[in-house]
């Protein structure tokens, strides 16, 4: 057991590396981006939450999907690794998708004048898909049945990427009446000095993501090891 959760805890430096080139190039794009012009959005400061609320955006849609496969590969094999996976997964999604539900309608105030546009699309897709991760974790909460609540958790994390891959289509498959803009792949017109900074940016959020999924994967695995150490100890 102690050979376990040794393992478990470290290598802590690894952490450390990835918090710090997520500073280093996240303070970079920031910075970078205040010497940019308004090319993309004529907005004068308030365009800076850009850098941070489309990386965010992006892996709030991507976890679910990776979730997903981890979910599938449960259902198949019934491993309790991958559950763990898909939870650790899920609360990281959880966590961004509320970073962009928060900083979405500080930006759409300044460029639509209303913090919400409850005609967009994409913007209530996404609120759907916010609600669905919450439900993922409230459902799994109220299943006292280990083996029931992995089961489930699995389904909910594939009707979580099925939001996602519906959030990701809204303003590309559908007729979208509201004031979101299109994807950024693509537009031609942002400045290559926004987009240095934009894709630095993207890096910065991704490595983040990385660092929380190991965060919460190993607090996951703690929590397993006490209960079965529990367990042992009843008996």
């Amino acid at each position: 057991m102690v050979n376990r959760l040794k393992i478990d805890i470290s290598p802590w430096y690894w952490d450390a590396l990835l918090l710090l080139c997520f500073v280093g190039i996240t303070g970079f794009a920031l910075f970078h981006s205040l010497l940019v012009p308004n090319v993309l959005l004529e907005q004068g400061l308030s365009h800076r939450i850009f850098y941070f609320h489309v990386p965010v955006a992006w892996v709030a849609l991507y976890g679910p999907f990776f979730a997903s496969v981890f979910a599938i590969f449960y259902l198949f094999q019934k491993n309790p690794v991958y559950d763990r996976l898909s939870f650790s997964l899920n609360q990281v999604s959880l966590v961004f998708a509320m970073g962009v539900l928060i900083s979405g309608p500080v930006w759409a105030k300044s460029a639509w004048g209303v913090p919400w546009d409850w005609t967009d699309a994409r913007l209530q897709s996404f609120f759907i898909l916010c609600i669905s991760l919450a439900g993922y974790f409230l459902l799994r909460s109220l299943i006292t049945n280990p083996k029931k609540k992995e089961l489930i958790g699995s389904y909910l994390t594939l009707l979580c990427a099925m939001n996602a891959l519906l959030t990701w289509g809204a303003i590309r498959w559908f007729d979208n009446p509201g004031n979101h803009p299109g994807s950024v792949l693509g537009k031609g017109g942002m400045d290559p000095d926004m987009q240095f900074s934009f894709y630095w940016n993207v890096l910065g959020y991704h490595i983040l993501f990385l660092l929380l999924i190991r965060i919460a994967y190993r607090l996951q695995k703690l929590k397993s090891l006490s209960e079965e150490s529990k367990s042992l100890w009843d008996e």
